[in-house]
């Protein structure tokens, strides 16, 4: 009777065992699936300011909001050569960002002194006249707050990314050299890109492992970088071109790799 009795008491604790497995099986599937959906919004398809970012309602109203709160700084001409918002001086600043890194910086600075006089819609609509006047085309839809959504469209050249110039802030990396005992220099080094200063430690996740072909002197490393001599390691800085080579004057080092080798 005894072992029967143990014998009822397992059948008995089957069905709450299969219950505890289900909710189990249950609960792992509801994590899988958020997991998933992690995953397809992380892998949201990125676009570029040629595809049509805004539409020209938006522009337009943006025009009026720029005409009351911007223009007494930046000037009723956005086409002026010494204008920031538009042309080269934009190009140089902005291209190879996001409209979500361009949308912070009129969200959380402009206008100057009175950042809540203008709600962030207008902000927003501001931002489609600037890329309209940059002459970037109009599309259906409007701009709109969403963070990933801007983070997703790319500033870029017509042809793709137009070529460096001296004084842009650049990122490059490579093998850490000391040459004749007082120039250091970067070999096998990456093509210098545009970065910006609070983006530029974010980078090093995406730093391209693969070594590069190019040869970057650099002017002013402070402090003294010889601990990491024939290290790997990235460079944000100015560039300076040069006949006999460019050379980036240092803002920042960081090692990515404690060996020369990719």
């Amino acid at each position: 009777m005894k072992g029967h009795s143990q014998r009822e008491g397992a059948w008995k604790d089957v069905p709450a065992r299969r219950c505890r497995a289900i909710v189990v099986l249950f609960a792992s599937s509801i994590a899988l699936a958020a997991h998933a959906g992690a995953a397809q919004q992380n892998a949201r398809p990125t676009s570029s300011v040629w595809d049509g970012a805004y539409s020209a309602a938006q522009a337009e109203r943006g025009k009026q909001v720029y005409v009351r709160h911007c223009a007494r700084c930046h000037g009723e001409d956005l086409a002026t050569s010494r204008n920031p918002l538009s042309g080269d001086l934009f190009a140089e600043h902005w291209e190879s960002r996001t409209l979500a890194d361009l949308f912070r910086r009129i969200r959380d600075t402009m206008p100057a002194g009175q950042v809540s006089a203008v709600e962030d819609a207008e902000k927003l609509d501001t931002m489609a006249y600037v890329l309209q006047q940059n002459g970037f085309p109009e599309g259906r839809a409007e701009l709109t707050p969403d963070a990933d959504a801007l983070a997703a469209v790319h500033i870029t050249g017509k042809g793709g990314p137009t070529p460096v110039r001296t004084g842009s802030l650049v990122r490059t990396a490579g093998c850490l050299e000391l040459r004749d005992d007082r120039e250091w220099l970067l070999t096998k080094a990456t093509e210098p890109e545009r970065t910006a200063l609070e983006t530029a430690s974010k980078t090093s996740a995406s730093q391209p492992s693969q070594a590069g072909q190019r040869t970057i002197v650099l002017l002013n490393p402070f402090p003294s970088p010889t601990a990491h001599r024939g290290h790997r390691i990235a460079a944000t800085g100015f560039l300076v071109r040069r006949a006999d080579g460019d050379a980036v004057n240092v803002v920042s080092l960081e090692m990515i790799a404690p060996s020369c080798t990719p």
